[in-house]
């Protein structure tokens, strides 16, 4: 376990991953993660449980990248910066029990020092041209070079849309559709898996933004399923 210390408040306990920052994706992601929207990247890791990882800018480690948002910049961030509304929020603790940290903001000469260590993943520049400070950046390096992270506990999932709902996921339960009871092995042709909404979802707090109000209207897990 972590001890963090008090969080002030020109911090946050809640660091969300955007599927969308309102750029194109670092040079790094795939041509089927760049033609998706920024709902559908959201709706593929909650149904796969899984966090790709690709290479931010200037990077050669493949990374998942967090901004530290208290209320009050997150909404500077999505309604000012243009960052889309959707995401994953997961706790301070969970990402540095992963590997993460917050990544260093520093002038060209000594970020040449990290990349020269091969740490560049840990630091990014603040040159001429570099002005991502705004960003308040954290990282999780991928393990030994793997293309995704697993999920297992989330805080929060971020929209843009109340009404908006992941894709349903099977639960592993036949169902005789005709009769509404369970199926166990038969070969009936109207016996079909259940289909649910993910795991992730229902267990998650959903964290809805008002354009309006500026802000998140939070509800408490399964009280949009």
């Amino acid at each position: 376990m972590f001890n963090l210390g008090a969080v002030g408040p020109a911090q946050s306990d809640e660091l969300v991953h955007f599927t969308s920052r309102g750029r194109e994706p670092g040079p790094g992601a795939t041509p089927g993660v760049r033609a998706m929207t920024a709902s559908q990247r959201l709706d593929s890791i909650l149904v796969s449980e899984t966090l790709r990882t690709f290479p931010p800018y200037g990077v050669a480690r493949a990374c998942v990248c967090f901004s530290e948002s208290p209320a009050n910049h997150l909404a500077h961030l999505i309604a000012d910066r243009h960052f889309e509304p959707w995401g994953i929020v997961v706790p301070r603790e969970g990402l540095l029990e992963a590997g993460g940290g917050a990544v260093a903001y520093v002038p060209d000469e000594v970020y040449d020092e990290f990349r020269a260590a091969g740490l560049e993943h840990w630091a990014v520049r603040t040159g001429l041209g570099s002005t991502w400070m705004h960003e308040r950046e954290w990282r999780v390096p991928a393990p030994g070079g793997a293309a995704g992270m697993e999920l297992y506990n989330l805080r929060a999932v971020l929209v843009g849309d109340l009404n908006w709902r992941p894709s349903l996921v099977g639960n592993g339960l036949f169902m005789h559709m005709d009769q509404g009871t369970l199926c166990a092995g038969c070969t009936d042709p109207f016996c079909e898996e259940e289909r649910v909404l993910p795991r992730l979802w229902q267990e998650s707090e959903i964290w809805v933004w008002n354009p309006v109000a500026r802000q998140v209207v939070r509800y408490p897990p399964g009280v949009l399923c």
